[in-house]
């Protein structure tokens, strides 16, 4: 039965920013305190803002859902707000 999908293994670089996309998307769940499927859909629907800063402690991953805000370093998460 076809489903209309292609289900054709991705190539090697595919299957590398597939896994380096769905770290991301995890990062910001785990940050906002919300399901992968949530921090995902909030992405697409622009409910979850992005934006880089930086501060004393070096660049940052801002981000932003419901009025909560959280801080993503390389290798540290922080919350506020």
């Amino acid at each position: 039965m076809h489903d209309g999908h292609d289900h054709t293994p991705p190539a090697p670089e595919n299957r590398e920013m597939y896994q380096e996309i769905a770290a991301l998307v995890g990062a910001i769940a785990k940050a906002l305190e919300v399901t992968d499927d949530e921090a995902a859909n909030g992405l697409e629907d622009g409910s979850i803002k992005l934006g880089f800063a930086e501060d004393e402690q070096g660049r940052f991953l801002l981000m932003e859902h419901n009025g909560r805000q959280a801080r993503l370093y390389q290798g540290a998460i922080k919350h506020g707000g």
